[in-house]
């Protein structure tokens, strides 16, 4: 992937402090920053700015596992490498150590500009091994703002650089192309463990941005990246399989989870994957899926692994979540070998202008009394109930307001019917349709 401002890369050994610099440098809390050894295990992009000057901030895995048994490590750590315009390399304390000197000729065989920080507290600073790499070094305390302050007119002094050797000074007033905020669809691809999330997003972005494996959980954060497709600025995020409460057994993994829950209140659109593999559909799917439609959230309904079952095994998969959720459209897909992944994006378009769409009150009103004419509201104490009135509320997605009398006393029944009969004349299937009701309030009266 191409990108239109320098990139810098915050390499480092676990817990030396690369998330917190990632953190100050984007200005917002977007990495989990914790204790925890290994916990980033995926790059991480975030936009940046010292004065005018924009760039491209990436946190990545922690590289204490630099060996060729640990392919998937090393191979995220060259790919950070060799895209970077400059490379952050922490050393928390005063040496360096085997896996720090097999990073920095990596970064030397890629002809990358290195800048070594000290993350120490300590004032003082004797080991002359530093002086011998050739290589730019600071000693800084990552928690003190001075410090900071310090190294980010240092760091401004490199970026200005690269602007001007890679003609980077026409967009100083431009806005980020990775991220445009007032036509940004926030898509969240939600599941269980192990059920093909990072393959999707990896073939959506033709690139190894995510690591890949068959152990479950190997996604820990939440993993933003920027697609631009057909002229659509799309923000992909990456989550960590759900799984069920009692499944938990560590710290990483609850934080993980909490992180995936709020990623999906704040998305537009939940792609929701299915393993199907295990042919069925499982009461922790439903569960997921539950909660997605309480955060009024529209959904598609994701059948993976399609290669390694059988077609009647795919229908049968299909009947089941149809029992469940029948507004909500499936698609059946393979994303290893990338089958059926460009109707993935017309359901997106098609749903995102569902869900951003206002309706007419009088269309609505003449819904509503088409409804009633069919079937007649319920009896309450030998009076009929009444829905008299309809609108759509401002500044929410597919939220009816009804007014009327005896509205409270309304049963399940008659409401679930309204809200066939509504989907089915407003066509706005993935959406989620939700009526309030209010008493009393007769505009017309």
């Amino acid at each position: 992937m191409k990108y239109k401002y320098p990139i810098i890369t915050i390499l480092g050994d676990s817990n030396v402090g690369k998330s917190s610099l990632y953190n100050i440098l984007i200005k917002k809390y977007d990495a989990l920053v914790n204790k925890i050894p290994n916990f980033t295990i995926d790059r991480k992009y975030g936009n940046a700015k010292i004065k005018n000057y924009k760039f491209i901030c990436v946190d990545t895995v922690s590289y204490n596992k630099f060996e060729k048994k640990n392919f998937l490590i090393k191979e995220q750590i060259l790919l950070s490498i060799k895209e970077s315009n400059i490379i952050l390399l922490i050393i928390k304390g005063e040496k360096l150590n085997l896996t720090d000197y097999k990073i920095i000729d990596n970064i030397r065989k890629y002809n990358k500009k290195i800048i070594i920080l000290l993350n120490t507290k300590k004032k003082y600073f004797l080991d002359t091994e530093f002086y011998s790499l050739g290589i730019d070094f600071y000693r800084i305390n990552i928690m003190n703002k001075n410090d900071i302050l310090k190294f980010q007119k240092i760091l401004f002094f490199h970026i200005n650089k690269i602007y001007i050797k890679k003609n980077f000074l026409d967009k100083l007033n431009t806005k980020f192309l990775i991220k445009n905020k007032n036509k940004n669809i926030k898509l969240a691809v939600i599941g269980m463990p192990n059920v093909g999330k990072s393959t999707l997003i990896n073939k959506f972005i033709n690139e190894k941005r995510i690591i890949v494996d068959s152990i479950p959980g190997t996604t820990r954060e939440s993993i933003s990246i920027s697609l631009n497709h057909l002229n659509k600025n799309i923000t992909i995020i990456d989550t960590a399989g759900i799984k069920k409460k009692n499944k938990i057994t560590n710290k990483i993994e609850k934080i993980s989870i909490t992180e995936s829950y709020k990623i999906i209140n704040q998305s537009n659109i939940i792609l929701y994957i299915i393993n199907g593999e295990k042919k069925i559909f499982c009461n922790q799917d439903i569960k997921i899926i539950k909660y997605i439609i309480l955060q009024k959230k529209p959904i598609i309904l994701i059948i993976n692994k399609i290669d390694l079952i059988k077609f009647q095994d795919i229908n049968f998969i299909k009947t089941l979540i149809k029992k469940k959720f029948k507004y909500f459209p499936i698609i059946s897909i393979s994303a290893k070998f990338a089958i059926n992944l460009k109707n993935i994006f017309k359901l997106i378009y098609k749903i995102y202008n569902i869900s951003k769409k206002v309706y007419n009150t009088s269309k609505l009103m003449k819904i509503l009394s088409l409804a009633t004419k069919l079937v007649l509201p319920p009896m309450y104490n030998g009076r009929r109930i009444k829905l008299k009135y309809i609108h759509q509320l401002k500044n929410n997605f597919l939220i009816f307001k009804i007014y009327g009398n005896q509205l409270t006393k309304l049963n399940n029944n008659y409401k679930s019917y309204l809200l066939n009969f509504f989907y089915k004349k407003l066509q706005c299937t993935g959406s989620i349709i939700n009526f309030k009701f209010q008493e009393n309030k007769n505009p017309y009266k």
